[in-house]
């Protein structure tokens, strides 16, 4: 039986946003996938604040200040490829922080607990 050929491409995964304003201007943003090195630094950071369950699943979140605005920070970026200050990310609507936060969990494979990335 021939080995299985794992085949993956090195070109980070980006989402395009548009986010509309209360005066309908429209603002242009990227959701970009995190390199290894930027995910284990934000996985490093969150450690402190979550305990996961046997089942590899989020139990508690011990603090929730800047839980998703520290991830968006070093995953959306505007028209000019600037991160978007978090200050900025904070004042978003919580359903459109929720949205992006998601997206870019499933971006990075961050929303994959370790047993299922491994089966």
């Amino acid at each position: 039986m021939a080995d299985e050929i794992l085949r993956l491409k090195l070109v980070r995964k980006e989402t395009p946003v548009i986010l509309e304003g209360e005066d309908g201007e429209e603002k242009k943003f990227t959701l970009k996938e995190l390199n290894g090195a930027e995910r284990n630094k934000y996985l490093n950071k969150m450690k402190h604040r979550v305990k996961m369950g046997a089942d590899g699943k989020t139990a508690t979140i011990t603090d929730f200040n800047g839980f998703q605005a520290d991830l968006l920070y070093v995953s959306l970026f505007d028209e000019n490829n600037e991160a978007v200050p978090v200050a900025e990310i904070e004042n978003l609507p919580s359903s459109t922080q929720q949205a992006l936060f998601e997206k870019s969990q499933n971006l990075s494979a961050l929303d994959v607990p370790d047993t299922e990335k491994n089966e």
